[in-house]
């Protein structure tokens, strides 16, 4: 699921990136947005900016990769260069030539081409050609072989480390630490949509908790309400005093004054939401929603070391973390290979020749008997190794730096971990105790409503039972409605929270629309 979920959130990002100043898709007229939880984590995703901000990091992380990669990428070099010198001539060109001249003049085109570049085994190889046509004073008179002269060689070159940067650890090094620091990009991105996901789906429980509490407060006011007319009639009937109709009156103002609290919280957990999901608030504060989905059964059966074995595996803070830890002990590697001396094993072999034209020059490379070769040792060793011992120091500390951090990732974990599970907990424990109550309330009011019509009882303990029903409700609502929410704490800590919300990022109705 996890490598299904970056790509499709980095495709909604570019979908975004194609739609932005665009504004947020919601019905025409007065009609209510239709939201399931699906829905509204897609539509947070698209609207949120720092999702957007997170979408860059593993895309400039994998640019990183390809910068680290080109290191090993050949090189062409090409240079052409027109010279025309002149020069007294010296005792020593005298002997060399054996020829008097008192100015010697050149006028020479020199071009050279090479192909060079390093392997991941740290091997530099070179391959050169040269190509030389030379006019000077002495080739102009008439014993020379050829005029103008071309001159021609192609030599190939490798150096092989011994010790310093010799293998394939010490030159991928970067290149891995690279791709280990595109995983914790791609896994920080994942822990940041888990993080906005968890904030939506606690704002449409509470937001499904507030209805169902406006609901069963207009119901606890329908009752108080019938009951009083109710009264009324006996009033006026003689069998029942005043006090009776004003206790009901008393009882249904105080309802409403709770179902006015109850709607304000419902506006604050309906903005709450519209925040997350859309980008521009202001145009979608008059949004009225038609949330789908409904408060169920809070239901848990892994238990609490399962917890923490699966927030091991899937929390994307502990795996940035452990990604943190593999990239510094790459570079501990690296700065200990430093601390080597320089030993290189460097070889070439070549051919020249000589001719009147290039062509010729370079077909005189058959007329030798062997090529030219050099075959040797290049090696260097710092005296007191400073630099080298002071980067194998930094890379030690942020090592250990690192290590601490998965260890207080780990116990923050835990922590969160066995919170969420107390809760959880709690919550189903309550919720059962809950609903018992409110079964228990609904006989209890029933018999006595039924008293009450026999006269055997007053309307105050008729209004008593109506309250503790209400109560009673409103407790199985908050306990089912936290149970809820910390359920989806729980699963975005563990990092599956997609897989048991089964939401979809490619097929939810707010990409489509987007496409």
């Amino acid at each position: 699921m996890h490598q299904r979920l970056l790509p499709a959130v980095l495709a909604l990002g570019l979908v975004t990136v194609s739609a932005s100043g665009q504004p947020d898709p919601t019905p025409a007229g007065n009609a209510p947005l239709v939201l399931t939880m699906n829905e509204a984590v897609v539509r947070a995703l698209d609207a949120n900016l720092e999702v957007s901000i997170e979408r860059l990091k593993p895309q400039i992380a994998e640019q990183r990769r390809m910068q680290a990669l080109s290191a090993f990428d050949p090189r062409l070099d090409v240079s052409t260069v027109v010279e025309s010198l002149e020069r007294p001539q010296n005792t020593r060109d005298f002997f060399a030539t054996g020829r008097a001249v008192e100015i010697m003049s050149e006028d020479n085109v020199r071009i050279e081409g090479s192909l060079g570049g390093l392997l991941p085994t740290g091997t530099r190889y070179n391959v050169t050609i040269r190509s030389y046509q030379l006019k000077n004073t002495l080739n102009r008179e008439a014993l020379a072989r050829f005029y103008p002269e071309y001159t021609s060689s192609t030599t190939f070159t490798v150096s092989q480390p011994l010790l310093r940067g010799a293998g394939l650890k010490a030159n991928m090094a970067e290149t891995r630490i690279a791709e280990m620091e595109l995983r914790g990009a791609e896994q920080g991105l994942r822990g940041r949509v888990d993080q906005i996901a968890t904030s939506v789906l606690d704002a449409y429980i509470e937001s499904l908790y507030a209805r169902e509490l406006v609901r069963v407060i207009t119901d606890r006011i329908a009752l108080a309400e019938q009951l009083r007319v109710e009264n009324d009639k006996r009033l006026r009937q003689g069998l029942m005093a005043p006090i009776d109709v004003m206790q009901a009156e008393s009882t249904k103002a105080a309802a409403e004054i709770e179902l006015i609290r109850a709607q304000s919280f419902l506006v604050e957990t309906e903005n709450r939401l519209r925040e997350l999901i859309f980008s521009d608030f202001v145009a979608a504060v008059d949004t009225d929603f038609d949330l789908v989905d409904r408060l169920g059964v809070v239901a848990l059966n892994e238990s609490l070391p399962a917890l923490r074995n699966l927030a091991l595996e899937h929390n994307a803070e502990y795996q940035v973390a452990l990604q943190r830890v593999e990239a510094e002990k790459l570079r501990v590697r690296h700065a200990r290979n430093q601390f080597l001396p320089r030993l290189d094993l460097q070889a070439s072999v070549g051919l020249n020749g000589l001719g009147g034209d290039i062509g010729t020059s370079f077909s005189d490379y058959g007329e030798r008997t062997q090529p030219d070769f050099t075959v040797g040792f290049v090696g260097s060793l710092p005296i007191t190794f400073t630099a080298e011992r002071a980067r194998l120091r930094e890379m030690l500390f942020r090592l250990r730096e690192a290590e601490t951090e998965v260890r207080r990732t780990t116990n923050r974990l835990y922590a969160q971990v066995h919170t969420a599970h107390t809760r959880v907990s709690s919550a189903m424990l309550r919720a059962a105790s809950s609903a018992r109550a409110v079964a228990a309330a609904e006989a209890s009011l029933d018999a006595e409503q039924k008293r009450l019509a026999n006269g055997l009882t007053t309307s105050f303990n008729v209004l008593r039972l109506q309250d503790e029903l209400a109560q009673a409700r409103v407790n199985q609502l908050e306990a089912v409605a936290e149970g809820q929410k910390a359920l989806a704490i729980l699963w975005g800590v563990t990092g599956v929270l997609f897989e048991r919300y089964q939401i979809n990022l490619v097929e939810a109705p707010g990409a489509a629309r987007r496409s």
